[in-house]
């Protein structure tokens, strides 16, 4: 039995106001909480009190560790990769450019160890990551950004990201002349690329309580329907999660209704894919009627406010689906369309982007921002984290009280909210264990790793003419489909 006693903090979370306090870990779980509770620990402890840890954190703030529900950790070395480009224009660049820009099992590794070390930094404890591996060596890809997690501790659920679709499949080129001659055959076979995914479970199912593998099928317009049906009906057979992205351009409400017949949602439902298990990226051109649908299900939307933004995808239809019932959670998405893996830069876009709409009554607040990122980015995890609570995992970000002032409950975490980027950030615990403490990383050559990413950061850029030239080619097309569908802008209802 693994004992540590967190003494003398101010607990903070959706139910406890920074009252001071402290916080027993048994096992990686909390055991108790409050005023007095390591000395009622120790009293009934007997001989296992000798073993236990203590660590006094003279009034600093101790709070539930932030959960970023969505990114992309083979994106981390491309921060700064484009400006003022459309999300279908960026994709080009970003993934259908140029073969230059593969990533290595090695160069996946740093990648993933470099975002894991921001997102702690700024606070987080856990991350969904939908991460993608060059097909030559899936497995050995995969593999690598799982043992970056487990090597810095994080606490990961990691889907692989997959289609079988040719993006130019993915956008209406039907609606400019020439932009059938975009189109390609799938680039691979739906038993194929789900026999990866599948292997990747089989290693990775139940081998740490901190890392799960899950399905990842990039979006429904990038997946043929047997690739997708098969994704949701492993993800239900075998236990699994799985995490897509839905309707991040208005592109994809015409795709939806020329290959279904159905909105998204709609064709989502009849697949019976809106269980608790499922969570879906972006969410922002839903309809009405299809708000209403979601929030009738267990599945979880993830709002991505940063990225969204930069590439004028438009504006997530957040008030109301959390007025209509909906679990929304946050993410950072990934970092050559963000550019940061900065949670409290998420957290406070979150709330203050609905802001520019509707009367204040329906603007969301810094708790509604906080139970996105703790109780509905536990429930995207599937996880008992974001949360001080017996029984709980002990996923916890201390928080020093010479950044963040003494303040009522309320006025706290405003400051969580509006006011902090993760210079207050002191120490984190994952599972009861030390992630970050002091704000050094126990154990991780933190400048080997960066010296190792802007080796890699150098040729990635190489890439860059053979990429930029690649779009170009196709902008007139892009151009034009952005024009016929509206151009980006809000979704807001």
């Amino acid at each position: 039995m693994t004992t540590r006693l967190l003494r003398n903090a101010r607990l903070l979370d959706l139910e406890h106001g920074g009252e001071i306090g402290d916080v027993v870990v048994v096992d990686g779980v909390i055991a108790d909480l409050g005023p007095g509770a390591a000395d009622r620990w120790l009293a009934q402890a007997g001989a296992a009190a000798s073993a236990a840890e203590s660590t006094d954190l003279g009034g600093d703030l101790l709070i539930p560790g932030l959960v970023n529900a969505h990114t992309h950790s083979n994106q981390t070395i491309e921060k700064g990769l484009c400006d003022a480009l459309p999300l279908d224009a960026w994709m080009v660049v970003a993934s259908y450019g140029g073969a230059g820009a593969r990533l290595s099992p090695r160069d996946l590794y740093v990648s993933a160890m470099i975002g894991a070390i921001e997102m702690v930094r700024s606070g987080a404890t856990s991350v969904l990551d939908c991460a993608r591996s060059d097909n030559e060596w899936v497995d050995d890809g995969m593999d690598a950004i799982m043992q970056a997690y487990a090597d810095l501790g994080l606490r990961a659920n990691v889907a692989i990201q997959y289609s079988d679709l040719d993006f130019f499949s993915s956008i209406p080129v039907d609606l400019v002349p020439g932009g059938a001659d975009l189109l390609k055959p799938p680039v691979a076979s739906p038993d194929v690329v789900l026999a990866a995914a599948n292997r990747f479970v089989d290693r990775w199912q139940g081998r740490s309580p901190l890392l799960q593998p899950l399905l990842g099928p990039s979006s429904l317009p990038r997946c043929s329907t047997e690739l997708f049906e098969a994704s949701v009906e492993t993800a239900r057979t075998r236990g699994v999660r799985m995490q897509t992205h839905l309707l991040s351009a208005q592109s994809q409400i015409r795709m939806a209704q020329q290959r279904y017949g159905l909105s998204t949602v709609e064709f989502l439902a009849k697949l019976d894919a809106l269980q608790d298990w499922a969570s879906f990226a972006h969410a922002i051109w839903l309809s009405p009627e299809e708000i209403e649908l979601f929030a009738q299900t267990d599945a979880v939307a993830v709002h991505n406010p940063a990225s969204n933004l930069k590439l004028g995808a438009g504006v997530a239809p957040i008030p109301a689906l959390l007025k209509a019932g909906a679990k929304v959670a946050i993410g950072s998405d990934g970092a050559s369309s963000n550019d940061t893996q900065n949670m409290f830069e998420t957290l406070k876009l979150s709330t203050i982007l609905h802001r520019v709409q509707g009367p204040p009554e329906t603007w969301p607040t810094a708790t509604d921002g906080l139970g996105m990122c703790w109780t509905n980015g536990a429930a995207a995890l599937g996880a008992d984290v974001g949360r001080l609570a017996v029984g709980a995992q002990a996923d916890l970000t201390v928080i020093d009280t010479d950044y963040v002032w003494p303040a009522p409950a309320e006025q706290l975490r405003h400051q969580l909210a509006y006011a902090e980027l993760g210079s207050a950030v002191r120490s984190v615990y994952v599972a009861g264990e030390p992630v970050l403490v002091d704000r050094a990383f126990p154990g991780i050559d933190e400048d080997a790793l960066r010296a190792e990413a802007r080796s890699i950061a150098e040729r990635i850029w190489t890439s860059l003419p053979a990429r930029l030239e690649r779009f170009e080619e196709v902008r007139p097309v892009l151009e034009q489909i952005e024009a016929a569908v509206g151009g980006g802008g809000a979704s807001c209802h």
